[in-house]
């Protein structure tokens, strides 16, 4: 139930806020859905949406870390509604924002998502059956995010025609957020290969067709999308005992960034390869490395050998 205040409910002022939204449609739902959250969190509480305090935005942060929510989790939640109400202040429906001033829960700057050892990779492309167009299909697609770091949803924009090779071997890519196909990036010729050993399964294809289907009796070769991904990574990732929450479809992003920066690549390399605004998304995968040498720390190996054995020799 929305309370009405004034000529409109609280759902008409919602629709409203997510109108003037400058976002993608995906944002949109997802403001959607923080919203709603929110709003079944006020009703079970029996508070009154349009009595609401400061206090109550508090508690309501602490409700959320009591369910265990992630840092990132609360603080875009905090960040959607702190601009829903900065929208009912300026429509004057709040004399004030009560969301500013609200912190978000401190992150930290540590890597969490884990990233797959050169051998795993090969164990993981080993274990694919070739000998099918399906396996044909979730083989290009494993190396194309392993070799170029795509994003999942990057994968599931892909037309057949996105892939140059004229004068040099590029892809089209249509970048996360972005309506268009926006960057250019190389790829290689083992590439180039995964793809054409699948793609010549599939026949006569026009230069708009998804690059990626189902193949699935009944779907009828509709695209993949983002779900369907997600679900063919992580059941070979199964097979090569990858198997907790730490390893996702997104970890192979994570692994092309963290193989080849200790594989020499400049973190500027790597930074364009990704497609971050800001090299300091990328820096992340440093850190992925810095706590990697923690476990086998060079500076303690040193001191162990100026100390000597340890022992007191008496």
């Amino acid at each position: 139930m929305y309370v009405m205040n004034g000529s409109k409910t609280i759902r008409d002022l919602v629709s409203d806020f997510l109108r003037s939204q400058d976002v993608n449609e995906l944002s949109r739902r997802e403001y959607s859905s923080v919203i709603n959250c929110f709003l079944r969190w006020v009703v079970v509480e029996g508070l009154d949406f349009w009595r609401l305090k400061k206090a109550d935005i508090i508690r309501y942060k602490s409700a959320m870390m009591s369910e265990g929510k992630s840092v990132y989790t609360i603080s875009l939640y905090l960040t959607v509604i702190r601009k829903l109400f900065g929208f009912l202040t300026d429509m004057g429906y709040y004399d004030d924002n009560i969301v500013l001033g609200v912190k978000s829960p401190r992150k930290d700057n540590l890597f969490r998502k884990k990233y797959l050892t050169v051998d795993k990779v090969k164990e993981l492309l080993g274990v694919i059956d070739t000998g099918t167009v399906a396996g044909k299909r979730d083989y290009a697609i494993i190396s194309l995010m392993v070799r170029l770091g795509v994003r999942r949803v990057e994968v599931c924009r892909m037309k057949v025609g996105d892939f140059v090779t004229d004068d040099k071997l590029v892809v089209n890519l249509q970048r996360k957020g972005k309506v268009d196909k926006d960057c250019q990036l190389g790829i290689t010729p083992v590439i180039l290969d995964c793809l054409n050993d699948y793609l010549v399964c599939r026949g006569k294809l026009s230069s708009d067709s998804p690059l990626f289907v189902t193949h699935h009796p009944g779907y009828g070769g509709a695209p993949l999308n983002g779900v369907m991904i997600s679900r063919l990574v992580k059941k070979y990732m199964k097979k090569v005992g990858l198997n907790d929450r730490y390893y996702t479809c997104h970890s192979l992003r994570h692994t092309a960034a963290v193989l080849s920066l200790k594989a020499g690549a400049s973190i500027y390399d790597v930074q364009q390869m990704l497609g971050h605004k800001s090299i300091d998304t990328t820096r992340i995968y440093l850190r992925a490395i810095d706590a990697e040498k923690m476990l086998d720390n060079p500076a303690i190996r040193c001191l162990d050998k100026l100390f000597g054995n340890g022992t007191n020799g008496g």
